[in-house]
Parts: C-alpha cells; structure tokens; sequence
C-alpha cells in the first residue's frame, strides 16, 4: 500500500516535462567578432551549435542558442527602465564560417526563425483520474478481501 501511495504522490510532482537547448547569454553574443575560429565561437558562448543551417562549398552555418532578458512590470506603471529583470525568449544566432580557414565570416540573429526551441510536456489530469477512480477501487477490495 505505501508504494502505490508514494507512486501516486511521485505522479502528482512530476506533472510538468521540460526540455530546452544549452543556450547563452547576450553579453556573450556581442563580444563575438568577424574572424574568429569556431573553436574560440564555442569557447565565448559556452555552447556548442545546436543546429547546422547549412553547408555549401564556400561556407558553413551553424545555429546557436542564445536567451534575451525581458522586464515584467504591472501594466499600468510601464515606464522605459522600470520593472524586474527575467529570462526571455530564445533567440537563434546564425554563425557563418568560411570553408578555407573555418574562421567567422557572418554572424546574423535569426529574426524570422520559429521560438520552437522548448518542448513542454504536461500530464493530461484526466488521464490520471480516470485512472485513480478505477484502479483504487479495485486494489482497496482487493487488500479488503485478502484480509
């Protein structure tokens, strides 16, 4: 009886699944610079790519991952630098490298990429209480009768 009351509390705490990518910050983002190598790109940012884009005969683009910082304020006190500081939204940077010397050639924020980044899974509540209402039940009659 206490493992199925310690499964059904563990089912309960785990109702929410979030996957996201390794990503960075922008202060590391602006202090990248045209010709650098992708060993010294990975070593600012923290991260390895998380995409590659493409792969031509001249270049190489690798996609990485980077957060913005936003503001949360009450609505009717919004004023230009007032508000708390919180984590934003992903931002995909478009890192390009030349073929030749595998150096960066163009390093561009992807405006018009998806925010599909962050997968969220939650547990469908119905699910588990349909679930409840059958199974316990039956186990309680079951113990009952086993006595």
């Amino acid at each position: 009886m206490k493992k199925i009351i310690f499964a059904s509390v563990l089912l309960f705490l785990t109702s929410c699944i979030v996957q996201s990518p390794k990503y960075s910050t922008l202060e590391k983002v602006v202090s990248l610079q045209i010709g650098m190598t992708r060993v010294e790109v990975e070593k600012t940012l923290g991260i390895e790519p998380y995409d590659l884009k493409s792969y031509t005969d001249t270049s190489q683009v690798f996609i990485y991952v980077y957060r913005v910082v936003d503001r949360k304020t009450l609505s009717f006190y919004t004023k230009p630098v007032n508000g708390r500081k919180s984590i934003g939204k992903y931002v995909q940077l478009e890192v390009a490298y030349s073929i030749k010397d595998c150096k960066v050639i163009r390093i561009e924020s992807c405006n018009m990429c998806p925010d599909n980044l962050m997968n969220t899974s939650k547990v469908d509540f119905d699910k588990i209480i349909v679930f409840i209402t059958v199974t316990l039940p039956v186990l309680l009659i079951y113990f009952g009768l086993k006595k």
